[in-house]
C-alpha cells in the first residue's frame, strides 16, 4: 500500500474522533447517559450494557468482559477485521476527505467497482424511461413512479451486448464490468450482458453505494427463473446483504424494530405505505448474517413472510436464527395467497394483521424448544407484563424512563426493584 502523508492521516483520524458517535452507532445501537453513550459490546455476549463510548474523550471501551478501548479507527479495525491503512480508508470515505494516489490497491479497485455500477444503474434507469420493450407499462402496473425514482428502477434491454457496447462507448474498463457482475465472456471470447430483457433493482450498501442489481422478468413463461441476483464479487455477498438497509438504518435505531421481508417490490409497498424500518433478504432465505447485522440496530425482528407453506416455514427457521443472536422475533401472519406487495397495494393495514410472539409461533408449529429457549419465552413474557404494568401504575412507567427501553431492562440488579413493585401493587411474580 502507498504511504498516506501524516497530513492526511490527521485529519482522517480527526474526522474519525468527531464524529465517533455517530460512526460506532452504525454498528452498535447507542443509548444516551448524562455524558456518554452505552450498549453491549459487539465483541462478545453480555445481557447488561458494558460498552461506553465517551465523545468528550473520542474513545470508546468496554468495561466488561473483554476490557477492549481505543479509537474509532481501532473500532473499525476490531468490528471489521482490517488493518489500520484500511481503517484509514474507510474513514476517509465517510468524511469525503482525498487521499492521494488513491490509497491501496484494494481501495482503487473498489472505486472502479462501484463507478462502473453506478454508471450501469444510469443506463438501465435511462432505458426504462425510454420504455424499451415495453418495460415501461410493465413497471408501471407494479409501482409508482415516486417508487421508481426513490429506487432508482431501471431496465436491462433485451439485446445481449445492450450494456457492453454502451460501457465500452464510454471507456469503461469491461474487466471492471466482468468483476462487478454485469457481464460475463462469452464463447467466442467477446463479452455478453448479464441481465437482458429484466426490471432491474439496484442493491445497495448501507452507505448508498450500489454493489449489485436483482433483475426480474416480465414474463413468467418465458424465463425459467422470475428472479436473478448479480454473481457474487468483491463487493456483494447475498447472504450477508439486505436490500434497503441503507434507507432503513435511522428508522431503526429510532423505533428499536425491523421488518424482514422476502421480496425487493414487498418492501418497496411498505415504504410507499410510510413504513421505512423494512428491509429485504435478496433472493435467499434469512440467514444468521442477516440477523448478526440488524442486531447492530434493533432488539426486535417483525418477520412478514408470504402467507402460504413456504412462509411459514421460513418464519419458523427466521425466528430461530433470531433466538441464536438473542434477538426477540415477532411473526406476522398474511392471509393465505398474500405478501406484503399484495396486501399494502390493496389498502391493507399493519394493525389487522393476525400477530404471534416467536415462541409462541414455534409452538404452535409443533417445534420443540429447550429450556434457554423456554427461559427466553418467559422472559419475554415478563417483560410484555412489565410494559402492560407501565401504562397505569406510574412507578413502572418511571422505571422504564430510567432504564431507556424495554430491551435493557432485565439484568440482574432490575429484578429486585420490579418485584418490589409487583408487590406493592398487590401481584406476585410467577
Amino acid at each position: 500500500m502507498k504511504m498516506i502523508p501524516d497530513y492526511i492521516k490527521r485529519a482522517i483520524l480527526a474526522y474519525g474522533a468527531d464524529n465517533i458517535v455517530s460512526i460506532i452507532g452504525e454498528y452498535v445501537p447507542l443509548r444516551k447517559t448524562a455524558r456518554a453513550y452505552v450498549s453491549c459490546c459487539p465483541f462478545h455476549d453480555e445481557k447488561t450494557p458494558s460498552f461506553i463510548v465517551d465523545p468528550g474523550r473520542k474513545t470508546w471501551r468496554c468495561f466488561g468482559a473483554c476490557s477492549e478501548g481505543g479509537d474509532v479507527a481501532k473500532f473499525l479495525m476490531k468490528i471489521d477485521g482490517i488493518t489500520f491503512p484500511a481503517s484509514l480508508e474507510v474513514l476517509a470515505r465517510k468524511g469525503g476527505i482525498n487521499i492521494p494516489n488513491g490509497g491501496s490497491k484494494e481501495e482503487s479497485e473498489r472505486r472502479n467497482l462501484l463507478n462502473v455500477l453506478r454508471r450501469a444503474q444510469q443506463f438501465y434507469h435511462n432505458s426504462l424511461l425510454q420504455n424499451q420493450n415495453g418495460a415501461k407499462a410493465y413497471v408501471g402496473s407494479r409501482m409508482t413512479d415516486a417508487m421508481v425514482r426513490q429506487f432508482g428502477i431501471g431496465f436491462a434491454p433485451v439485446g445481449g451486448k445492450t450494456l457492453v457496447e454502451y460501457l465500452d462507448k464510454e471507456r469503461l474498463p469491461l474487466d471492471i464490468a466482468e468483476k462487478a457482475g454485469l457481464i460475463r465472456k462469452d464463447n467466442a471470447g467477446g463479452y455478453r450482458d448479464t441481465f437482458r430483457g429484466r426490471v432491474m433493482f439496484p442493491i445497495r450498501d448501507k452507505a448508498g453505494y450500489i454493489i449489485a442489481f436483482a433483475g426480474r422478468t416480465m414474463s413468467a413463461t418465458t424465463a425459467r427463473c422470475k428472479y436473478i441476483n448479480s454473481p457474487e464479487t468483491p463487493l456483494f455477498r447475498k447472504s450477508a446483504t439486505l436490500f434497503g438497509l441503507d434507507g432503513a438504518i435511522e428508522a431503526m435505531k429510532l423505533q428499536g424494530e425491523v421488518y424482514v421481508v422476502e421480496g425487493y417490490i414487498d418492501l418497496m409497498q411498505m415504504w410507499s405505505a410510510g413504513i421505512n424500518n423494512v428491509v429485504a433478504t435478496c433472493g435467499t432465505a434469512f440467514t444468521r448474517e442477516h440477523a448478526a447485522i440488524l442486531k447492530r440496530y434493533v432488539r426486535r425482528l417483525n418477520l412478514m413472510f408470504d402467507g402460504d407453506d413456504a412462509g411459514r416455514k421460513a418464519h419458523q427457521k427466521a425466528i430461530l436464527l433470531a433466538v441464536k443472536e438473542e434477538l426477540k422475533a415477532t411473526a406476522f401472519i398474511f392471509p393465505e395467497g398474500q405478501d406484503p406487495d399484495s396486501f399494502y397495494r390493496s389498502g391493507g393495514k399493519t394493525e389487522n394483521l393476525v400477530t404471534m410472539s416467536g415462541f409462541d409461533f414455534l409452538k404452535q408449529s409443533g417445534v420443540e424448544m429447550n429450556a434457554t429457549m423456554q427461559n427466553l419465552h418467559r422472559l419475554e413474557r415478563l417483560e410484555n407484563g412489565v410494559a402492560y404494568m407501565a401504562r397505569s401504575i406510574p412507578d413502572v412507567a418511571r422505571l422504564l424512563a430510567r432504564r431507556g427501553n424495554l430491551g435493557e431492562l432485565f439484568s440482574p440488579e432490575f429484578l429486585p426493584d420490579i418485584e418490589e413493585i409487583i408487590t406493592n401493587h398487590g401481584g406476585a411474580r410467577k
